[in-house]
């Protein structure tokens, strides 16, 4: 019983430096620009950004944006100021992306 309890805890260690590895390869992959745009914070903070700027690419229909179409989302996605309106879905009723912020009744 007590080799089993090693192992697990062995593997139960490895686990999260596996984890990272991996995201690690996967920052790896992107384009240099955006590798540098994104270079100031942590690796997996950096990958929820570049998924959620895909997202939003997908929102707006750009399912298959080039990586230039990717870098300038990401920077709208790192403004300080997001969300800001980035597409005509401003003026319709909902909103058609999550780009764009809700309007209330009152404000139009």
């Amino acid at each position: 019983m007590r080799p089993y309890i090693c192992i697990f805890l062995i593997l139960l260690a490895a686990a999260p430096a596996y984890g990272q590895d991996r995201a690690e390869e996967e920052f790896a992959k992107l384009p240099a620009d955006i590798q540098t745009l994104l270079g100031h914070m942590p690796v997996d903070e950096a990958l929820r950004k570049v998924a959620y700027a895909r997202q939003n690419l997908i929102a707006t229909g750009n399912a298959y944006a080039s990586p230039d179409r990717l870098r300038g989302t990401l920077e709208i996605v790192l403004t300080p100021n997001y969300p800001r309106s980035a597409s005509a879905g401003a003026t319709s009723f909902p909103p058609l992306s999550p780009l764009v912020p809700a309007i209330s009744f009152e404000g139009r």
